[in-house]
């Protein structure tokens, strides 16, 4: 009898009592291993089951901040350290190069896995890929949630640029620590037009 498939990534699917089946099991395996959302970037013991403390890092594709598609080319016998707990990550800030750490960093990274060691062999490798990230813009009526206990910043350096509705990015302005007097004079009217200009610069008014 011939295969049926499945109907999302078409694995065959052996009928029951059916012989001969090996081909179409490898086939459906090689398939699964080859779809990015399963292998790329996938973080594994360099041997079935683990012998020694190395894992290998599937080659693989990401989503960089600027919207570009960045490549790792993998990497086979990455040693870890005995006896720890270490996370893996593509630094972006480094080219995307390959870093063991202790923990996941507050600079941009893309989340591979979390390996646990034992003295001589890997005990746990968990999977921290994310994947399908949203590429294009917000759908109307999202709104941001904010903390409220430390709170958020847009920008975290002063020469970091921003600017909004299609204004061209700007670092922060510098405004001086002019203070209004009681009456109005051209202190008070340069305080103004700078705030003006402000507004203007980074497309808050136009």
């Amino acid at each position: 009898m011939p295969n049926t498939y499945s109907s999302n990534i078409k694995l065959a699917t052996p009928a029951l009592g059916d012989q001969g089946w090996r081909t179409a099991f490898l086939g459906d395996m090689n398939a699964i291993d080859g779809i990015s959302a399963v292998g790329a970037l996938a973080v594994t013991t360099s041997e079935i089951p683990s012998a020694t403390l190395n894992v290998d890092v599937a080659p693989g594709s990401y989503v960089k901040q600027d919207g570009t598609i960045g490549t790792y080319a993998g990497i086979a016998g990455q040693p870890i350290t005995a006896s720890v707990t270490r996370v893996l990550y593509l630094d972006l800030t480094a080219a995307g190069a390959l870093v063991v750490a202790a923990s996941y960093p507050a600079t941009p990274h893309v989340r591979l896995a979390t390996v646990v060691t034992g003295t001589a062999s890997i005990t746990s490798v968990t999977d921290n890929r994310q994947c399908f990230g949203v590429v294009g813009s917000w759908a109307d009526g999202v709104n941001v949630t904010l903390g409220t206990a430390t709170g958020s910043q847009i920008g975290t350096a002063s020469n970091q640029k921003l600017a909004f509705w299609g204004a061209s990015p700007v670092s922060r302005p510098t405004m001086g620590s002019a203070t209004a007097g009681a009456s109005y004079t051209s202190a008070e009217q340069t305080m103004i037009q700078t705030m003006w200009n402000l507004l203007r610069t980074i497309g808050l008014s136009s």
